[in-house]
């Protein structure tokens, strides 16, 4: 007979339906950013020149890109060169959502391993809640992010079913998975993977349970290594027969060594606690940092008291990592990413042990209620058995049931019935007292514990932040984009309009500012200051050119007592990108922003 979704696969769909496929939503609808625009940059010189083991570095068309290995440009240019993906900001953002998707139903999965479905549901919705994790450098942009949290989400949850597996062939299998996630992360962000076997290694030396599986099994994981190593060093080999001792310079004394003693840019130096206070800080923007730390200390105590290989684990992947980066002079909030799940489950397995304490007890509460009833008030219990009442009572607890959800998301409701009598519920408290009394009446007390325990939930979670970020997955923001297309476009028609850009700069330009003027050719490069051929370009109206200038430089020619004197004292339109301007004169000034404004573009 059908009984239904079990509470997992319950809790999976629910995985599947809020939280991975709204990263899908509006992946195209803004323009590449900071570090994706590079990253992009050289997977659209992969299909361009056909040099996949040397891709390139923005902002030039030659030097070849030694930061990181380069898996995940690979992994994002071959559906695109198979035409699998479109060449768009979608096509080079998918599998960033597909890593980010698979991270979190890993995270559930551990969650539910570790404290049933409540436990991994709660810890995906915390994540989901944090707002950089989708919107700044995260699992929605063409970076390096999503492939490291779910090298490290599958990772972990591999090795534990290692740990759990009493299979042979089980054992291998996830074995070998997590060798393959270190592979993921190794080959895409180089070390900042090396924290998952020193998490898992220490976890190993930790209880001697996991000590003598490990010795028993010691074959096996020499095998994985073998295999990490067959995987991982033929680039590595290639690249120092081709680039010699500059990509070890590269990637291990520059963006390894320095970023940790020193910094390759001073905005990145930050105090030894950044990291500690800025989590914290963005728990606290979702209202749950009180039960991040609880769940630490909660979590804490469990895993002592039951020597749990899966909550020492997750405590020595939330902790470990964080202390030793914080020992690093240069910070970034997104190097954290990866470290974020545990903390999240350790929420979550709060949340769940919270509810599952607290179902027993209520649902005696409830079942003496009934008992008092059937004593002390036989009419009344009498009643509760009518056949009219019945239904009248389970639309009660259904209805108390939503304005409960609904309160727990803080939206207020208000309902006039009439001028006098008007209905208002801004709480949890009367939907659930509701729902008692009419579950007590009619003797249902076990479903409405149960209902109760969901609610009061749902009330301690930050449910109304996930409504507020739902609309922020579809905004539109695309002004390079959209000022590319139109200059391409003028010059399409002619009309007197010259082809390519005018650049007026000598310092390298901002990666998304070349990925997407780039294609706008050919490129007259001004590395020393002329202010008069600008002049020309701005105000000839044979000579009209869209023109980059360096801020900094368009100043000292309008300032001062050298400065140059414009044929005109009237702009053409402008468009501000940091510290560069982008005038638009005669034909392209329908691309500027007062343009779109008025509908003219």
């Amino acid at each position: 007979m059908h009984q239904g979704l079990s509470p997992g696969r319950l809790g999976l769909a629910l995985v599947l339906g809020l939280f991975c496929f709204p990263l899908f939503v509006g992946l195209g609808r803004t323009d590449l950013e900071t570090d994706e625009a590079a990253h992009s940059f050289a997977v659209d010189r992969i299909l361009e020149i056909g040099d996949w083991l040397a891709p390139k570095s923005s902002p030039s068309e030659t030097d070849v890109f030694l930061e990181k290995p380069p898996l995940k440009f690979w992994i994002v240019a071959a559906p695109i060169r198979a035409g699998i993906l479109p060449h768009n900001e979608f096509g080079l953002r998918f599998w960033d959502a597909v890593f980010g998707g698979a991270a979190f139903l890993y995270v559930f999965a551990a969650g539910r391993a570790l404290a049933g479905p409540v436990c991994g549901l709660v810890a995906v919705l915390l994540l989901f809640v944090h707002a950089p994790l989708l919107f700044a450098h995260g699992l929605r942009t063409n970076n390096m992010e999503s492939a490291l949290l779910l090298s490290y989400c599958g990772g972990v949850f591999h090795f534990l079913g290692w740990e759990a597996a009493e299979r042979p062939e089980r054992r291998r299998l996830h074995a070998a998975l997590t060798g393959l996630y270190f592979v993921l992360g190794f080959m895409t962000k180089f070390v900042a993977v090396a924290f998952l076997p020193l998490v898992l290694g220490v976890s190993v030396l930790g209880l001697r349970s996991s000590r003598v599986k490990a010795a028993q099994d010691w074959r096996l994981w020499a095998g994985v290594l073998a295999l990490v190593l067959g995987l991982s060093a033929p680039w590595f080999v290639y690249a120092q027969l081709r680039f010699g001792r500059v990509v070890w310079d590269t990637m291990f004394g520059a963006h390894v060594y320095t970023r940790f003693t020193a910094s390759l840019d001073p905005l990145h130096l930050n105090p030894w606690n950044f990291y500690i206070v800025s989590v914290y800080k963005r728990f606290a923007e979702s209202g749950v940092a009180w039960l991040v730390v609880v769940g630490m200390v909660v979590l804490l105590v469990q895993t002592v008291r039951r020597r749990s290989p899966g909550g020492l684990v997750v405590l020595l992947w939330a902790s470990l990592p964080l202390g030793l980066i914080s020992f690093g002079s240069s910070k970034l909030y997104h190097y954290v990413y990866a470290f974020l799940p545990p903390l999240a489950l350790a929420a979550g397995y709060t949340v769940a042990l919270a509810a599952m304490l607290a179902l027993a007890p209520l649902r005696r509460l409830l079942e003496a209620a009934e008992d008092f009833l059937a004593r002390w008030l036989p009419r009344l219990n009498a009643a509760g058995t009518r056949t009219w009442l019945r239904p009248t009572a389970t639309l009660v607890i259904g209805v108390a049931a939503i304005l409960g959800v609904v309160a727990a998301i803080h939206i207020p409701i208000r309902i006039a019935l009439t001028r006098e009598l008007v209905f208002k519920s801004s709480g949890v408290l009367r939907p659930c007292l509701a729902i008692g009394l009419a579950a007590i009446v009619t003797g249902r007390s076990a479903r409405a514990a149960q209902l109760l325990v969901v609610v009061a939930i749902l009330s301690l979670l930050p449910v109304s932040r996930y409504f507020d970020t739902l609309p922020r997955l579809g905004a539109e923001r695309h002004p390079l984009r959209s000022v590319r297309d139109c200059i391409r476009d003028v010059q399409a028609r002619g009309g007197g309009a010259r082809p390519g850009l005018y650049v007026d700069t000598n310092s390298a330009i901002w990666h998304p500012t070349y990925y997407y003027l780039r294609r706008i050719q050919p490129w007259t490069h001004q590395e020393t200051p002329l202010p008069a051929a600008l002049d020309r370009n701005l105000h000839d109206p044979a000579a009209w050119s869209p023109s980059l200038v360096a801020e900094e430089r368009y100043r000292a020619y309008t300032s001062g007592p050298d400065a140059y004197r414009f044929k005109t004292a009237v702009s053409p339109p402008m468009m501000t990108i940091l510290e560069y301007i982008l005038f638009l004169p005669g034909p392209y000034a329908a691309c500027s922003a007062e343009a779109a404004l008025h509908g003219l573009r």
